[in-house]
């Protein structure tokens, strides 16, 4: 992934074969905090000086105007040109930058949000090129004093950018060709989990946005840090895998280990986790926080006796993807390959069924049936049907039998389909908010789609429906009609999902129980 680690030149013992042309090396560290062996947070007594791979390194002149650049080796080592006797200074960015002559592409730099989103950079101190200055190496510290940070968090970018070094390089062993989309790590100091402002580091928790190209990275002292939290990192990053380089159709949303959720969800969030886990090779999930950053939440991804287990579940998906990944059942144990070659086939990202386990479990039986029994036995284990993309011979219910099957089948001859929207599991991204209706388009023509309160009495239910083709919204409607809602499209041939909810079961802001059922209708106009 970087350049091989460059031979040094020796110095000449004559002054009159000296070369006009002398070679600047050194080596590129960064202090890295990890988390504490046998108690919660990180161990500041256990920081090590860690190489800073693949890092773009620049010669900078007296105006700080850029003379050449190389990328770091994998031991952080790096080599440049330099005129002799010319004042120079060496520069190193948070930035991973493939090479030129490379088939492979990337560009991923750690930014800082609070101040227009510059990149990080350390840089040595201005001296004539010579012998004597010959060997420059630049080390990012820490900050840390004992007691809390009053240094500059040097470190923290090189740290980051560090996790996403080991996760292209762990994809580029799959396929060496990969083009990876450009993308910011948007991390400050002032990063908080106040929500509001994100130029003013009010960005709630680190996550990631497809719409700003961006993952921002929590980093206020005493508060919660992310920078050394290399699970919560990667994770993030396999959200961002999953939208440029797959297909994600999750919503979003608040989430834990234990609950119910909407299966869009439970996918994504699962597959993250157990994602950050395989390119780590490390179940155990950390995510430090508190006073001395002295906090941690952390959760077994391979963990088997989830409590909340189902299609439904976060704790089941990343089990089932962890625990495929180091099984050595007709495959390779600890080989990510099976894994990101199934969520980058065509089948998967152009499915006309949402990205889910079942999605998952049926590509890669396709890809390799030699795994079937595996996959299978993993999903049993987590009260999972067995069954095709749209998990059509479902039993789990999740405890509603609303609930299932999870693609209702709604006619297209104005034969009403009765679902029911709840937030009896919590509001906007929880297990049964939204109902999933599947219509079968034989023949191309515009389409109506009603809904009409039936079965219950609701003095302000609001319907809302959103129609959905691979995964993409088509058309929605959400209007603030109470107790009905209209829906017209033009349909070529093919499958389409309806997706039908309760606005008030979406709204985390509305007090009190949301149920109400619905009678959908489809039929076509002409």
């Amino acid at each position: 992934m970087a350049s091989s680690t460059p031979t040094l030149s020796s110095s000449s013992s004559s002054s009159s074969s000296l070369p006009a042309i002398i070679t600047l090396s050194g080596n590129i560290t960064y202090d890295f905090v990890p988390h504490a062996a046998e108690q919660d947070g990180l161990d500041y007594t256990a920081t090590v000086a860690r190489p800073g791979r693949g890092l773009l390194v620049e010669l900078l002149d007296a105006n700080n105007q850029v003379l050449t650049s190389t990328i770091s080796s994998q031991t952080g080592a790096y080599s440049l040109n330099a005129t002799r006797d010319k004042l120079v200074r060496v520069r190193v960015k948070a930035q991973l930058l493939s090479e030129s002559d490379n088939s492979a592409q990337w560009d991923f730099k750690v930014t800082d949000n609070t101040s227009n989103n510059s990149v990080y950079a350390m840089a040595g101190s201005l001296l004539a090129a010579n012998e004597a200055t010959a060997v420059r190496d630049l080390n990012a510290s820490s900050g840390w004093s004992g007691a809390a940070y009053t240094q500059p968090r040097v470190a923290a970018p090189f740290a980051i950018i560090d996790a996403i070094f080991t996760g292209v390089e762990r994809l580029l062993a799959v396929d060496d060709a990969l083009q990876f989309p450009s993308l910011e790590l948007r991390w400050s100091e002032d990063n908080n989990t106040a929500d509001g402002d994100l130029a003013l580091g009010e960005i709630a928790t680190s996550f990631y946005s497809s719409d700003l190209n961006a993952i921002y990275i929590l980093g206020s002292e005493n508060d919660d840090t992310d920078e050394y939290d290399r699970h919560v990192i990667l994770h993030e990053w396999g959200h961002y895998i999953e939208a440029k380089l797959s297909r994600s159709d999750s919503i979003g949303g608040s989430h834990q280990s234990d609950d119910k959720l909407d299966f869009r969800v439970a996918m994504s969030e699962g597959f993250s986790n157990a994602f950050s886990a395989m390119l780590l090779d490390d179940p155990v999930y950390r995510d430090t926080s508190g006073v001395q950053q002295s906090d941690d939440f952390r959760i077994a991804v391979n963990r088997i006796d989830n409590t909340v287990r189902g299609w439904y579940s976060e704790a089941s998906v990343q089990s089932i993807f962890y625990n495929f990944y180091v099984s050595d059942t007709n495959k390779t144990a600890r080989d990510i390959a099976d894994v990101f070659t199934v969520i980058r086939r065509d089948n998967y990202i152009n499915s006309d069924a949402f990205v889910s386990i079942y999605l998952f479990a049926e590509q890669l039986r396709a890809a390799d049936p030699t795994v079937t029994p595996t996959i299978n036995s993993l999903l049993i284990g987590q009260n999972i049907a067995i069954t095709d993309r749209f998990g059509a011979d479902e039993s789990n219910s999740g405890g509603a039998a609303a609930h299932l099957p999870i693609y209702k089948t709604l006619p297209l001859n104005n034969t009403a389909v009765n679902v029911c929207s709840t937030n009896n599991q919590g509001a906007y991204n929880k297990l049964g908010v939204s109902q999933f209706l599947l219509l079968n388009v034989v023949s191309a023509g515009n389409y109506r789609i009603t809904a009409a309160e039936s079965g219950t009495v609701s003095s302000d239910s609001d319907p809302n429906m959103y129609l959905y083709f691979r995964g993409e919204i088509l058309q929605e409607a959400t209007s603030a009609m109470v107790g009905s809602e209209t829906l017209t499209h033009s349909l070529l041939p093919g499958a389409y999902v309806l997706e039908l909810v309760d606005d008030r079961a979406v709204r985390d802001d509305f007090n009190g129980n949301a149920y109400a059922c619905f009678d959908v209708r489809a039929f076509q106009l002409n």
